[in-house]
């Protein structure tokens, strides 16, 4: 019999009144903690990604030491430490041989442009832009707000921070904030949490192992790939290719069709298409329409297309930390609704077998 079968919505209301109460509270102080910390909510998103990708290795560990969290978070620090470098590292060359080879370039652009055979005033604003590239490039950085760029280079840093600690405190005493929670909860809403908190755990186990998993797999191949073809910046490449493919449908096509237009123009058409085919079928299809679906599905049963929805639409919406809170939001909506359909009925219902006749 519903609320309002058996009185209207008052008494109903009236009877859960402090459960409401409650509810209501916790909704508040969950709002105020969102607004305060909106600034490091990309630090917070991220540190909960790497917990769930680097568990199995303190789970691993657990067994052997006791410093397997702290192990567990280095194994996130140290690829990002190496990418860094090998950015600097790239970044320098490129400056070093531009500063080496400039002219050569233009000279180049130059007979690039005569072979397009061009108007004359095109070519003219063209050969102007050349000779004078410097002075754009200075007004192009002049330009720059330099206040808002620390800004946010400082808040991405702080970010960069955050993550690792959360990273680190979730893999330490994850157990121990939901006993907590636990203990913070009436005892008649105990199971439904307890269930909710191990449906939430293993989607979002199954959603971000499973995309990080293609994604190592992207990687490796791309890195294959990338060595027969010869391709330099080999190591930065392949630390790209990884971070794109976290995204479905996308996964390394961001960083190959570049890579194949620069194949196209330095050696050959031949060898660029080849190239391209071997990335398409290799790299693009297998994980989003196979290894991706399929770890994602085993471990967390929900369809591939709203995963794929999740992080599209997260990407779109909020940027490179929309690409991970969507699905998370999606993961916690699933796991309540699976835990209402497990609890929530039974709860509806009592009231009514209660009051039933004999």
């Amino acid at each position: 019999m519903s609320a309002a079968e058996s009185g209207g919505a008052i008494p109903y209301l009236y009877r859960y009144r402090w459960s409401i109460i409650v509810a209501f509270l916790i909704f508040l102080v969950i709002a105020a903690v969102i607004f305060f910390m909106q600034p490091l909510l990309d630090g917070i998103i991220f540190g909960i990604f790497f917990a769930y990708v680097t568990r199995p290795i303190k789970d691993f560990l657990s067994r052997r030491t006791r410093y397997a969290p702290i192990i567990a978070t280095f194994c996130v620090l140290l690829p990002v430490i190496v990418v860094i470098l090998f950015t600097g590292l790239a970044a320098k060359q490129q400056i070093d041989w531009l500063s080496q080879h400039g002219s050569d370039v233009i000279d180049q652009l130059n007979a690039i442009l005569v072979s397009l055979d061009l108007p004359a005033d095109v070519m003219a604003q063209v050969n102007d832009v050349l000779a004078n590239l410097t002075d754009y490039a200075m007004a192009v950085i002049s330009a720059i707000p330099v206040g808002a760029t620390f800004t946010s280079i400082l808040l991405f840093a702080t970010n960069a921070l955050v993550s690792l600690f959360v990273c680190f405190y979730l893999l330490k005493d994850g157990q121990l904030i939901t006993e907590i929670a636990g203990h913070l909860t009436p005892a008649r809403f105990r199971p439904a949490l307890g269930a909710f908190v191990t449906e939430a755990d293993r989607i979002l186990a199954g959603i971000y192992t499973g995309t990080f998993y293609t994604a190592l797999f992207v990687a490796m191949m791309s890195a294959v790939i990338f060595f027969v073809f010869g391709i330099p910046n080999m190591v930065l490449l392949t630390a790209f290719v990884f971070i794109a493919a976290m995204v479905p449908i996308l996964s390394g096509m961001m960083v190959f069709i570049p890579l194949a237009i620069y194949l196209y123009v330095a050696r050959s058409p031949l060898i660029a298409i080849v190239f391209f085919l071997s990335a398409l079928i290799l790299v693009y299809v297998p994980p989003d329409f196979i290894l991706r679906p399929y770890l994602i599905n085993r471990a967390s049963n929900i369809h591939p297309l709203l995963i794929i929805l999740s992080f599209v639409g997260g990407g779109l919406a909020g940027g490179i930390s929309g690409f991970f809170a969507a699905p998370l939001a999606v993961g916690l909506l699933v796991a309540l609704y699976r835990t209402y359909l497990k609890f929530g009925k039974k709860d509806d219902e009592s009231p009514a077998a209660g009051s039933a006749g004999p």
